[in-house]
């Protein structure tokens, strides 16, 4: 793998770029969840310190690998997961009826977030049922790019 300076110097081919943005693991792309939707085990401080420098080290080569990824419509596997996040979203938000899932307590968000697995196993074609309309999206998206 190249460094980030010699990357500056030098032109980049597609397939160096595809190469790159292959590499990125799970811990380069923590930084794009939203902490609640994580569960993580509880690190040390030095853990802590460790991760966050690695993060901030690579953290213009996940921009640059974020930005390509961007430009090109995403595979089926992707668009699937899209799918089944957006239904799991859609379920949560009928049975939160309006209220702000950070403001209910622990039991509560428990036993709603048990309510939605289970009718999301009941509904097992909802995120099929999806699938086109999260498809029909991430190409108005990929077009959209293209016109700016």
């Amino acid at each position: 793998m190249i460094r980030f300076s010699e990357f500056i110097l030098e032109e980049v081919t597609e397939e160096e770029l595809d190469a790159l943005i292959e590499s990125i693991e799970w811990e380069d792309i923590i930084d794009m969840y939203d902490e609640s939707e994580l569960v993580m085990e509880a690190i040390s401080a030095t853990e802590r310190i460790k991760m966050s420098q690695k993060l901030k080290s690579r953290k213009f080569l996940m921009a640059m690998a974020r930005r390509v990824k961007l430009r090109r419509a995403a595979p089926t596997d992707i668009l699937t997961k899209r799918s089944k996040v957006s239904a799991r979203k859609m379920v949560m938000r009928k049975l939160l009826k309006g209220r702000n899932k950070t403001e209910l307590s622990a039991s509560e968000r428990n036993n709603i977030e048990a309510r939605a697995s289970k009718m999301l196993s009941m509904m097992k074609n909802l995120p099929t049922k999806l699938l086109p309309k999260v498809r029909e999206l991430d190409r108005q998206r990929v077009a959209s790019k293209g016109k700016k």
